[in-house]
């Protein structure tokens, strides 16, 4: 049975400077940060193979905006994925009090998106 995006939880490890994803207690995914003085930068993302397509990627991206909107750093995003996220969920995390700065760069500009 697929997990929903609900059995899915995520958690902040502030030591390895990862969001991680957890199903039935197994960290199956993470998407990365960087902080340089009072910037946070989402760098990567990674959901193990068998676990892709299940919106575990989405739940982290959500998790971590929601974590960083929360604080007045400014955040700088990297990862191509959360940039992603961004640009087709804007409406779904209030991001206007922090300066973010979504940008492809990261990507393969030749996927076609």
């Amino acid at each position: 049975m697929e997990p929903s995006p609900a059995a899915v939880e995520v958690r902040k490890d502030e030591t390895t400077r990862l969001y991680e994803a957890l199903t039935d207690g197994r960290v199956v995914g993470n998407l990365a940060y960087e902080t340089t003085g009072e910037r946070v930068t989402l760098t990567h993302s990674y959901v193990d193979p068998d676990q892709r397509h299940r919106g575990i990627a989405s739940t982290l991206a959500r998790y971590a905006l929601e974590d960083l909107s929360q604080s007045r750093t400014k955040v700088g995003i990297y990862c191509g994925f959360a940039a992603d996220y961004v640009q087709d969920h804007n409406d779904a995390v209030d991001i206007s009090r922090s300066a973010f700065t979504a940008t492809r760069s990261a990507r393969d500009t030749n996927s076609g998106r």
